[in-house]
């Protein structure tokens, strides 16, 4: 951890462990709510004990860390990396150096990570995934979309569903489990 970062710590989601584009705002002037939409948000670093539910926009220059899992709604830049203890749910555009998560992840948009992602549990990705590193997922891997890594290695299953979706490794894979091809479109 770098001395000079300013670590944003939160001990239970009632002091603040919900960062959103209207949180703790009464008004209901449609021309404000707009103008906080724009906005992007900016911390050094978050930090927390329990799950956090963010909302972007929002540029964060340090890491994210909970002791739960991590919720991330909207777009999101993390400048270092995300830990989470529990799931890590993505919906919306996420940017990142690194992800270690020791529960589930799902990617419901796009997420770019510049370096390793290791994964303890599923991984399933609803559009694009891009890791510019390796990825390891010890659970079972669902894509319905697709998803590009240098390395692949994976512990279980991987799915992809219907004709559109695949995924690309630059420089091989390592897949321990069965690899599967659903056909018929995939819900959840």
């Amino acid at each position: 951890m770098y001395q000079y970062e300013h670590i944003t710590t939160f001990d239970s989601q009632e002091q603040g462990g919900v960062y959103g584009a209207n949180a703790g705002t009464g008004s209901s002037n449609t021309n404000n709510t707009r103008q906080q939409h724009a906005t992007i948000k900016r911390r050094k670093s978050i930090e927390s004990d329990s799950s956090l539910e963010l909302r972007g926009p929002m540029e964060v220059d340090g890491s994210v860390k909970s002791g739960g899992g991590v919720a991330f709604s909207g777009n999101f830049v993390v400048r270092d990396r995300i830990e989470a203890y529990g799931d890590i749910d993505i919906v919306g555009d996420l940017r990142c150096s690194r992800i270690k998560a020791y529960g589930n992840v799902k990617v419901d948009g796009s997420a770019l990570c510049g370096d390793k992602v290791k994964i303890f549990g599923k991984l399933k990705i609803n559009g694009t995934c891009e890791v510019q590193g390796d990825l390891e997922v010890w659970g079972a891997i669902t894509i319905n979309g697709y998803l590009k890594c240098r390395t692949l290695t994976a512990y279980a299953s991987i799915t992809t569903v219907g004709d559109q979706s695949w995924y690309q490794t630059e420089q091989g894979e390592t897949v321990h489990g069965a690899k599967l091809i659903q056909r018929t479109s995939y819900e959840g």
